[in-house]
């Protein structure tokens, strides 16, 4: 099939999202498929190859944005002429993520997959109009709607009304490759997070817990240069290294040096890109599958939408509260528990086989022919 994919994103960039679509599309191609991806003409001045590790490069079309307008009216403007300049290809099927381009597409009968991955909190009220005065998911121009957690397929059905059979869960995956090693018992752990800065997502909460426990190594990766330095000025403990968003292709790099992953995330504040809506409730974290990959212990804040992946005491330890003692009594028990340490381990390495890009986008096409 020749597939297009819609995505109103940079490319590339240190936005997960940007990573999901890019691996989805490497995937696609593996199952002998072309695929086209048209973006706006913005993202880092970097090779996309080398920035995301792909073996596989989707024939990429960025489209020229209108700088002049506003934000909001951009967004839109993109959908729209993404959608017309798609017609001249004759793609058998369009994937996008973005419900206005679904709007779209579906306004002008083309064939669409649509991926959701929060609720409609953090959409316009354009958007929201549209969706629920026309009955938008109802479309019969969509031929899949893909949820990426059981929560999401449960906010469609009860606010759209939709058969759940039409909604299909499939989750986030990872394409890192990792030996598994066991740990074994030493003098200082490397205790690491990985992923976005922002409020809520559980940097802030690392670092603390590095200046109250000394005698481990807390390692920091992810956000701008300039985030970094405003960490930095309030924590300047020597146990505690901060660095900036390192790329896919290098992350395993960083993360084989770590013996525990910390996931501590705040289930009240987890915001979208643009500071709104709360996705606690919908989220699945890219951060979460490569943790898995990487058979390290996970230690993660106890989240009802990651139950669907993970297990307490099977493959992670869960932590009720970001209380940092209870977080520092796992920490520090580890060594005392190495048996029970790598059977975790083992059981999130094992899991992670479930949840690569091939086996996703073998999902997303189960069932789907061309015409």
């Amino acid at each position: 099939m020749r597939i297009g994919y819609i995505f109103n994103s940079s490319l590339p960039s240190s936005n997960p999202g940007s990573l999901q679509v890019i691996k989805t599309c490497e995937a696609l191609i593996k199952h002998n498929n072309q695929v086209d991806l048209i973006t706006p003409n913005t993202g880092l001045n970097v090779s996309i190859k080398n920035f995301y590790n792909l073996k596989k490069i989707p024939t990429i079309h960025k489209l020229k944005i209108f700088r002049q307008f506003p934000i909001g009216v951009k967004y839109y403007l993109f959908s729209i002429f993404a959608v017309l300049y798609s017609i001249k290809f004759k793609f058998d099927i369009i994937i996008t993520r973005n419900p206005f381009t679904l709007f779209v597409l579906c306004l002008l009968k083309k064939k669409a997959i649509v991926e959701f991955h929060h609720d409609f909190s953090v959409e316009s009220r354009i958007v929201r109009f549209l969706f629920y005065k026309f009955k938008i998911l109802n479309n019969k121009n969509i031929i899949k709607i893909i949820a990426i957690t059981e929560n999401v397929k449960k906010f469609l059905i009860k606010d759209f009304k939709i058969d759940p059979n039409r909604i299909e869960v499939i989750a986030s995956a990872t394409d890192l490759k990792f030996k598994f090693f066991k740990l074994k018992n030493k003098k200082k752990l490397n205790v690491g997070y990985f992923g976005s800065l922002e409020q809520g997502k559980g940097s802030d909460f690392v670092c603390k817990l590095s200046k109250l426990d000394t005698k481990n190594n807390y390692f920091v990766y992810g956000g701008s240069i300039e985030k970094v330095k405003s960490i930095k000025n309030n924590y300047n403990n020597i146990n505690l290294t901060i660095s900036s968003y390192k790329p896919y292709g290098e992350l395993s790099k960083y993360i084989s040096t770590m013996d525990i992953l910390l996931m501590p995330s705040n289930k009240n504040i987890i915001k979208a890109t643009g500071g709104v809506g709360n996705l606690s409730k919908f989220t699945s974290p890219l951060k979460l599958f490569d943790y898995l990959a990487s058979g390290k212990l996970i230690i993660t804040s106890k989240l009802n939408v990651i139950n669907d992946i993970i297990k307490n005491n099977v493959n992670c330890i869960m932590i009720e509260n970001l209380k940092p003692i209870n977080w520092l009594k796992e920490i520090n028990s580890v060594l005392l528990n190495l048996k029970k340490i790598n059977r975790l381990k083992k059981g999130a390495f094992n899991l992670s086989k479930k949840y690569t890009y091939y086996k996703r986008a073998e999902a997303i096409l189960k069932n789907i022919k061309a015409d």
